[in-house]
């Protein structure tokens, strides 16, 4: 007889059967938008992400992730080049087994890209992202998890020492914070989570594009981030925040 359980993922029941063929990645999970002001504050921190009603928008074909459209795009002007906001740019998804790729398109002849993501998944937990950029030097994250929370994040940029993060959570399973350590040096940068509510989070296991991280961690939705640099004799001094309205979470 087949075992059966029942679990949560990203706020929605699954029935799953063991051996089952049935299972998918990135299956549909009914989330068709996703606001860019959850996207992660260091990669928003590059990009003019105003106004807040704009979104990244999902497509399924087959129950599973096809296509994500939206993304960031330099535009020049009088005060030099900036990041806006566009929906000309979408990702072309295709799964096969444990492989997932991602191709980057522009619906404008005159913008074009050459950039693919490779990732490879392990019991539906990612384990590699391999970000192709042209001739530039391949980007290489690898995962390591705890108790199918995400514990280690390394980021491999051609033939330098790895970025470490290590990930904390707390009992709710919402993280509490983030280490980065550098390479050649002793001093560190914390993220600290704090002051979350308690409505499911729409994006939580939607790891499919690195600038979902943080955000997708965590049970629940976080309002506030502080980062604390710690130099290479240990003192620590704040070194930014970030604050989200609650009424941006409906």
């Amino acid at each position: 007889m087949k075992k059966i359980w029942l679990f949560f993922f990203s706020g929605i029941l699954f029935l799953s059967f063991s051996c089952s063929k049935d299972e998918k990645l990135l299956s549909d999970q009914e989330l068709k938008e996703i606001p860019v002001f959850l996207l992660s504050p260091d990669f928003l921190s590059n990009y003019n992400f105003y106004p807040l009603d704009n979104k990244l928008k999902l497509a399924y074909k087959d129950h599973q992730l096809s296509r994500i459209t939206g993304g960031f795009l330099p535009i020049p002007g009088a005060s030099g080049t900036r990041n806006d906001f566009t929906d000309i740019i979408y990702w072309i998804i295709s799964i096969s087994g444990d492989r997932v790729k991602l191709e980057k398109k522009s619906s404008s002849k005159e913008v074009t890209f050459d950039e693919k993501h490779e990732l490879r998944y392990n019991k539906k937990l990612i384990s590699e992202r391999r970000i192709i950029r042209g001739d530039q030097p391949i980007s290489i994250y690898k995962y390591e998890y705890e108790n199918d929370l995400l514990k280690k994040e390394y980021y491999y940029l051609g033939d330098q020492l790895p970025l470490e993060k290590t990930f904390y959570f707390n009992a709710s399973k919402n993280l509490d914070s983030i280490v980065y350590k550098y390479p050649y040096s002793a001093s560190k940068i914390i993220d600290i989570f704090t002051n979350y509510d308690q409505k499911p989070n729409k994006l939580r296991g939607l790891l499919v594009l690195e600038e979902f991280l943080p955000r997708a961690l965590s049970v629940n939705n976080y309002m506030e981030m502080n980062r604390v640099y710690v130099d290479e004799e240990g003192v620590r001094s704040p070194s930014g925040e970030r604050r989200w309205d609650a009424k941006l979470f409906p």
